[in-house]
């Protein structure tokens, strides 16, 4: 499968080691759970696996194996750097003017101090990391969700990520300015980079996804739950069938936030 949002895909993708007991019970926690296409659904959820298990994993393996260790983070840090402008964008939208000072400051530290991302000094200096995306926003705005449907080369979605996703490609500030200026090219490539980062960093967390015994529904609960987290800022109004995974969620971005600049 293919993971293009590489923030909200490192979560969801990465919690399968640390929520086993929640993915076995997936199809428990996800009550109501609004999937009417899931015939659909399924096949291009196996297109996708038959896609990455081909294409994407060869590539991720020989890039794991060419590229340093080092390089691959500085790779991941400057591309969660670009990122940032997206996000503040975000922040403005929702009326989080704090959380939009802290972005600023991450921005400016990481793209300075940080060698044009490609250390993640604010990780150091006390300044914590959060992403926005225009899915969120919609969220916040009270846009409903459409039923789950699953994008072919990309994963899960609603309508408000599909526009979300959409909105990264058109309206992010680092990609207008690169189009402003004619390179396009090097937007796509951004793109792509993007993605590959995301496919070598999640490498072996999707293959334990695949050997679920159902990976489609343990993919479509994680989704849910991961994107709930994220529109209530980490403090979703949980079930008590959810906290535990909420409490897995937190100590993994305490995990990432630990590593420093040789963090993704």
């Amino acid at each position: 499968m293919t993971f293009l949002n590489s923030t909200r895909w490192g979560l969801v993708v990465s919690l399968i080691f640390l929520t086993a007991a929640c993915a076995s019970n997936s199809a428990n926690v996800e009550t109501g759970v609004n999937d009417p296409y899931e015939e659909m659904n399924r096949k291009i959820f196996e297109f996708n696996r038959s896609f990455d298990r081909q294409i994407l994993r060869p590539i991720s393996t020989a890039y794991k194996f060419i590229m340093p260790k080092p390089a691959q983070d500085g790779v991941s840090n400057a591309m969660r750097n670009l990122r940032e402008p997206w996000v503040f964008v975000n922040d403005i939208l929702q009326l989080k003017f704090k959380r939009a000072l802290t972005t600023l400051t991450r921005f400016t530290l990481n793209t300075t101090v940080g060698l044009a991302g490609l250390f993640r000094v604010s990780d150091g200096m006390g300044v914590p990391y959060h992403s926005e995306d225009l899915g969120q926003t919609l969220a916040v705005w009270g846009i409903e969700e459409s039923p789950y449907f699953v994008i072919p080369f990309v994963g899960p979605s609603t309508n408000r990520d599909f526009v979300g996703f959409a909105g990264y490609f058109f309206l992010d500030p680092v990609n207008i300015a690169l189009n402003n200026e004619n390179e396009g090219g090097l937007a796509l490539l951004r793109a792509g980079v993007d993605a590959l980062d995301a496919r070598v960093r999640l490498h072996d967390a999707i293959d334990e996804l695949y050997k679920e015994d159902d990976p489609y529904v343990v993919m479509r609960s994680l989704y849910f739950q991961t994107r709930r987290y994220e529109i209530y800022d980490g403090n979703p109004p949980a079930d008590e069938a959810e906290e535990d995974f909420f409490d897995e969620l937190e100590d993994y971005e305490e995990l990432e936030d630990s590593e420093g600049t040789g963090g993704n």
